[in-house]
This record gives structure tokens, C-alpha cells and sequence, in this order.
């Protein structure tokens, strides 16, 4: 099939979607549920209006993605280091594994009293929420990836004379590239919701604290269109992340397999 016959069909699907999803969520909010509680579509997008054209929401919406992203690259630098560095080495591995295989199941929000103790309610304690629901997602992909890598291959380079730093580049991380997009994936899903819970922490900005407001006055469609934002955000966010590890990683994965 074509590929720009396979995008429309891909946005046509992706329509037909949102719009029998906004149609059951009309015809529940009229029916099932209190409209008070449960705002309807139209209600939520007028909201949303006057929130944009105002120009309410972008000091909230720039606060949350500082924070995310902060939090996210942070996470992946890190995580990306130790799987390598795990997955790599046996030493490294039997000493760092187990504890990372205990602490990966702390969530965030059980580390909101201790990143409280530690850096206080300011913006540092947001990027460490953030970080902490990022970093053992890429680092658990990242071993995947390492330890995936074929052995025939580097035991066919190492009898050709490659050298570990060749092996490293050319076959090593190549072959861990899909494993580490997917955990970066995996940790643009936990950022955004971490977020939430992070902003929850005396922000006076923030995605979390509009929530939080709305929450707190009552207002529903506020609540409605903060959700909405979030969600927006991390699927814009998820897919700029898929567009960079297709097009800037996949030609370098390609180059290398072609040497």
C-alpha cells in the first residue's frame, strides 16, 4: 500500500476513534451521569477555549514540560549509562542489579516524603519525581537490549581484529537501540504521570496544580480540560520521541549495518 494512502487511512482511524469517543462520553454525561460531575464535550471544549485564548493555561502547560522533560532526560542519560554499564559488565552487574531490581519498585508517589526531606517543596523535588518514574524504565530496557545482542556477531568481529570500542559501536548498540526507544517510551508515559503527583507539592504552576484548583473550586470542566491537556502532551510527547529514534538513531542503526 502507498504510504500516504496508508497515513490517511491512519488518520481516518484515528477520527473515527475520537469521535465514538466523544460521542459515548455526550450520551453518558446526559443520561448515566450528573452533568456537574461528569461535564459534556462541548462544555469541556469551551472551557478549554477560554483557558487558550486567554492564555491561561500556557504558563501552566510550559511549567509541567520544563519539569517532565528535565525529569525525563535526566532519566535517560542515566538509564541508558547503567544498562550499558550493566549489561556490559559482570562485575557491575552482580553488584548494581539487585539493588536496582529492589528499588525499581518504588513508585514515584512512595518517594514524594523522602524527595520532600531531601530537596525541600521547590522545582528540584519535581525533577526527582520525575526522574526516579523515568530512570529504571530505560535501564531495565537497556540491559534487555545489551544482553540481546547477537553473539555470533561479536565473536565473528572479534576474529576479524575488532577492537571492543568497534564492537561497542558498530554491533553492541545498534542492536540495543529498539530496546532503548522503548524504555524512553515506556518513561515519557511514567513522566507525565508522575507529574501530577509531583506538582501536588505547593506548585503555584503547573498542569498538576490547574488540576488541583479546578479540584479544589469545584470546577469539573477545568478538571476535564487539565486531563485533556496531560493526556495531549504525553502522546505529542510520545510521538516526537518515536519520530527521533526512527529518523536520527534508525539511520545511524542503518549506516552501521551496512558496514
Amino acid at each position: 500500500m502507498p504510504p500516504m494512502r496508508e497515513a490517511l487511512r491512519t488518520v481516518a482511524w484515528t477520527l473515527a476513534s475520537l469521535a465514538i469517543f466523544v460521542t459515548v462520553w455526550w450520551i453518558l454525561s446526559m443520561t448515566l451521569f450528573n452533568p456537574a460531575l461528569v461535564p459534556p464535550p462541548q462544555q469541556v471544549a469551551a472551557r478549554a477555549w477560554e483557558l487558550v485564548s486567554t492564555g491561561r493555561i500556557w504558563p501552566d502547560v510550559l511549567a509541567s514540560l520544563r519539569r517532565v522533560y528535565v525529569g525525563l532526560i535526566a532519566g535517560s542519560v542515566v538509564g541508558v549509562v547503567m544498562g550499558i554499564l550493566i549489561g556490559q559488565v559482570k562485575v557491575i552487574e552482580r553488584l548494581l542489579d539487585p539493588v536496582m531490581q529492589l528499588m525499581r519498585n518504588l513508585s514515584p508517589t512512595a518517594m514524594i516524603p523522602i524527595s520532600i526531606v531531601w530537596f525541600g517543596i521547590g522545582e528540584n523535588s519535581k525533577y526527582f519525581l520525575v526522574f526516579w518514574g523515568v530512570v529504571f524504565f530505560v535501564t531495565v530496557n537497556t540491559i534487555a537490549g545489551v544482553a540481546g545482542t547477537p553473539r555470533t556477531r561479536v565473536r565473528a568481529a572479534r576474529c576479524f581484529g575488532a577492537s571492543e570500542g568497534v564492537i561497542f559501536f558498530r554491533i553492541v548498540l545498534p542492536s540495543a537501540v529498539p530496546y532503548i526507544a522503548a524504555g524512553v517510551r515506556l518513561g515519557v508515559a511514567s513522566a507525565f504521570m508522575t507529574i501530577v503527583p509531583a506538582e501536588l507539592l505547593a506548585a503555584q504552576r503547573g498542569v498538576g496544580a490547574l488540576l488541583q484548583q479546578s479540584s479544589l473550586q469545584g470546577q469539573t470542566d477545568r478538571m476535564f480540560v487539565a486531563l485533556a491537556v496531560i493526556s495531549l502532551m504525553g502522546f505529542l510527547s510520545d510521538r516526537l520521541v518515536k519520530y527521533l529514534f526512527e529518523n536520527v538513531w534508525g539511520r545511524y542503526t542503518r549506516y552501521q549495518s551496512d558496514l
